[in-house]
């Protein structure tokens, strides 16, 4: 834990339960609160200071064992700490009492605390919902606690709710009756011990469809009226993985409930909320006519994440938001896990690779990363934690150790820091000792080099093949963008290697623990075998160099498609990083991406058009962009022959996502006939007689806006406001995002913060826009310069959307757009995006300086094989 700060609470007294009763208005968007809770006193002091933001206190009593009580002399608000502090005339002594208040509070509309979410009912009249959300540091706003996630209690709460309406929170209802004046008073059971960040009430005009878990636990998964059945396929997920998950943790659920909670405005994807997840309608609501296949994908992925959190986080909850990591990065870990035991053809953990490791390690490529454990102390601070390293990069790490050690070692010690910890809170380091425990092997030392240290380590390779061996020497470095300043850093890592060899199925595992070492491995034929895989299967969290000699005796590998497809995907994407950190030049990534011409694999092709699309950006001012664009068309030709427009028979999921990412690459690129097929798609559909598969439609919609005007935009627009499943609103909106007219492209920015876009996708669309390579960038910044003062208003608090939106600026290319930004920024300040700012000034150095050495190469490369197609 951090060393004791103002903004956490004296350790002189504690909680031990919460009776909270709440009473929210939602015509006045005001609540009112009643809450008395146990303490216990443990050193004497003049004072109870809780956590309080938002909340006015009408009474306070403290009431002793006794039966004496007293009222505190003064009541003094901090809102810089976030605290409430009462002071007593005299001395409180050690024991037990209870604190009796009563106070109000407002339903904002900041997607946080004790928030309201305005939505359009299936009818279309105007409907309000009150739900929360409270993680980190919100549970403040809602009622005066001790809002640290080590300060576990008991919570037992009760809601004066409209008696039409549904209340629901963590534990079943105990109770529910009428109150007078049209409503009804809730009571719900007690809960578990647990942490405040956890706490979950929401209320509204819900319906739900309901199973039966393991242990015959009842799962609901609640809607707003009309959705019930858009429900069903995440409620048969969820019935799926609650069974596998008690296996695998060796610990039954442990509360007698859990639902899933799809909420019309929510800020985040979902919230472990014990019992009671909360979740954006996107990734929760399934409807088989028009939801496409990554929605199935991604709300099974989703649910497994929330549900992991039921026993890591919820059950075992981090001591302090240091080690918020090990909520995160687990979750992400386990979810990629179980949803591979739920859909093995699935391929999971191939896409991990591309959309979990390769986002953490592009964010830890900057100097203006962060450990993933990192010291933090206020709100603003903690806020900024939940990024790819605590998520993505955490997870990574979790798999290579998983890795190391082996599975059944790994969940053996996983499963005994469970039980050991089980109500209570751990730190990272417990789990680590559980494991070395457990495996016998340096786990504590070797995770320690990861989760301490900020960054990741590039191997640079030099093999030497000799009769009857193989000697590979090598060499590890930081890795940064910036190679100047990698060259300067010193730090070390304790690396578990993987390596494959050609014709031998077994991988040979080292663990490299020094800045130079030598691997020998004994082969049986002299001179064999052609080609070496440092870091089989991309297990580890590094880059690997070869030399040319070695990284040529690949590519006939990856041509053959007899590399795996993870070492396939792992190649290109070490080489483009290589490039962007000036190791070697951008045209070796152009070259190498030729050998991919036959790849048939969706994970692969979904990483490499990441890069494609990301290289286009950086060119898109350069006079050879068409040049560019004309040899990206060359590469996709062959496979988008391959899975043509429509779907094929017996295809299976990823041979549809494949689809539906080639076609709008190939289209993006400036292919005229996908362009012209998408806007024929478009118009064939407001024929009655012509449906749209949903896989189809993102592409659809985006290529006809890329070649469309007035007219296309109009329509596009009038579909989305027609449309009442979130998912085909969010489609269309981002097509609306890809008009290369800058007036289109205004009439969709004003959108964002318009009422017919809900405040959880505002960020959403303005960064959709930013990527617009006609000029989009410097339009959406001019929006959000414009409209800050309602931005900050509404996200400034922190949490993905403010991060986001800071974020948008990193794709500049001009040093006039960086001092801007820098100077915007200066004059506002934002708390709780200080990093991300910071990182996006440096993003817009690397471009500048990967343009300045690699623009005259690029020209020349390009104008070769562009006249060559």
């Amino acid at each position: 834990m951090t060393e004791h700060s103002k903004f956490q609470l004296p350790p002189h007294t504690r909680p031990i339960k919460y009776n909270l009763t709440l009473k929210p208005d939602l015509e006045q968007f005001t609540f009112d609160g009643k809450e008395i809770v146990e303490v216990e006193i443990i050193d004497k002091t003049f004072e109870i200071v809780l956590n309080a933001i938002d909340i006015e206190i009408q009474d306070l009593t403290l009431l002793f064992e006794n039966g004496s009580s007293v009222k505190p002399l003064n009541i003094n608000y901090d809102e810089v700490s976030e605290r409430v502090t009462f002071v007593f005339k005299n001395e409180l002594t050690i024991g037990y009492a209870k604190l009796d208040l009563s106070f109000t509070g407002k339903l904002n509309d900041r997607l946080h605390g004790f928030y309201r979410s305005t939505y359009l009912s299936i009818d279309g009249s105007n409907q309000t919902l009150a739900t929360t959300q409270f993680e980190a540091t919100d549970a403040r706003r809602a009622f005066p606690c001790w809002d640290e996630p080590s300060l576990k209690a008991v919570f037992k709460v009760s809601l004066i709710v409209p008696s039409n309406l549904t209340a629901i929170s963590n534990e079943q209802i105990l109770s529910e009756e009428e109150n007078g004046f049209g409503n009804k008073l809730v009571q719900f059971n007690e809960t578990p011990l647990m942490s405040t960040y956890l706490l979950a009430f929401i209320i509204g005009d819900l319906e739900y469809s309901e199973g039966k878990g393991a242990a015959d636990v009842p799962i609901r998964v609640w809607t707003t009226r009309g959705k019930a059945i858009q429900g069903e396929y995440a409620l048969s997920i969820a019935i799926s993985l609650l069974d596998y998950y008690n296996d695998y943790f060796g610990i039954p659920y442990p509360l007698k409930k859990l639902d899933h909670l799809a909420i019309p405005d929510f800020a985040a994807g979902a919230m472990e909320n014990w019992g009671a997840i909360t979740y954006r309608e996107t990734a929760l609501l399934f409807d088989p006519s028009n939801s496409a296949p990554g929605t199935r994908q991604r709300i099974a992925e989703i649910v497994a994440h929330e549900m992991a959190h039921m026993w890591f986080g919820d059950l075992v909850t981090m001591a302090w938001w240091n080690d918020l990591w090990l909520n995160e990065s687990f979750a992400s870990w386990m979810a990629t896990k179980a949803v591979d035991h739920l859909f093995p053809e699935w391929d999971m953990w191939t896409q991990f690779i591309s959309h979990d490791m390769n986002a953490g390690l592009g964010l830890d490529s900057l100097e203006n990363s962060h450990p993933i454990e990192a010291t933090v102390s206020n709100p603003a601070e903690i806020s900024q934690l939940f990024d790819a390293i605590s998520y993505s990069k955490g997870a990574s790490i979790i798999r290579m150790l998983e890795q190391f050690i082996g599975p059944e070692k790994f969940r053996k010690g996983l499963n005994e820091y469970l039980y050991e910890h089980k109500y209570g809170n751990a730190k990272g380091n417990d789990l680590w000792e559980a494991m070395e425990k457990e495996s016998g092997l340096p786990v504590v030392k070797t995770m320690e080099s990861w989760i301490i240290q900020t960054g990741f380590p590039v191997l640079k390779s030099k093999i030497e093949r000799k009769e009857n061996e193989i000697t590979i020497n090598l060499s590890q470095k930081r890795f940064l963008y910036n190679t100047a300043k990698s060259n300067e850093d010193q730090t070390v890592w304790k690396i578990p290697v993987l390596i494959g060899i050609q014709g031998n199925p077994e991988t040979t595992s080292h663990l490299v623990s020094h800045p130079n070492e030598v691997v020998t491995i004994k082969t049986e034929k002299a001179h064999s075998p052609n080609w070496i895989k440092i870091n089989s299967l991309q297990t580890g969290f590094y880059r690997v160099q070869y030399e040319d000699d070695d990284l040529n005796r690949l590519i006939p590998a990856v041509k053959s498609l007899n590399l795996p497809r993870a070492d396939r995907l792992g190649l290109q994407s070490d080489t483009f990083a290589l490039t962007r950190s000036g190791l070697i030049p951008a045209v070796d990534f152009l070259e190498l991406s030729q050998a991919y011409e036959n790849e048939i694999e969706y994970a692969v092709w979904s990483d490499l058009t990441i890069h494609l699309r990301q290289f286009e950006l950086l060119l898109s001012d350069e006079p050879f962009i068409e040049d560019y664009r004309k040899v990206a068309r060359s590469l996709l030709r062959k496979v988008v022959k391959k899975v043509k427009w429509d779907q094929q028979p017996n295809e299976g999921h990823l041979q549809t996502l494949l689809r539906g990412t080639v076609l709008d690459s190939y289209g993006s690129f400036g292919d005229p006939q996908t362009l012209e097929e998408a806007e024929k798609r478009l118009l064939l559909l407001q024929s009655k007689n012509f449906s749209l598969a949903p896989e189809l439609r993102s592409v659809v919609y985006g290529l006809a806006a890329l070649s469309g005007g007035g007219e296309t935009h109009a329509l596009l627009h009038k579909m989305m406001k027609e449309s009442t499943l979130q998912e085909e609103k969010n489609r269309l909106l981002i097509a609306m995002s890809r008009f290369h007219q800058r007036d289109l492209l205004e009439k969709t920015l004003e959108l964002s913060l318009s009422p017919e876009v809900q405040p959880q996708d505002t960020v959403t669309l303005i960064a959709a826009i930013s990527s617009n390579r006609h000029g989009g960038s410097k339009l959406a910044w001019e929006y959000v310069k414009r409209n800050w003062k309602e931005l900050d208003r509404r996200y400034g608090s922190g949490g993905f959307a403010m991060m986001r939106l800071v974020g948008i600026t990193g794709g500049f290319t001009k040093l006039d757009a960086r001092k801007d930004i820098e100077s915007f920024f200066e004059t506002n300040p934002v708390p709780a995006a200080t990093r991300t700012i910071q990182q996006s000034l440096e993003r817009i150095d690397l471009n500048i300086r990967w343009l300045e050495d690699n623009r005259k190469g690029l020209a020349q490369w390009l104008s070769v094989n562009a006249s060559l197609q």
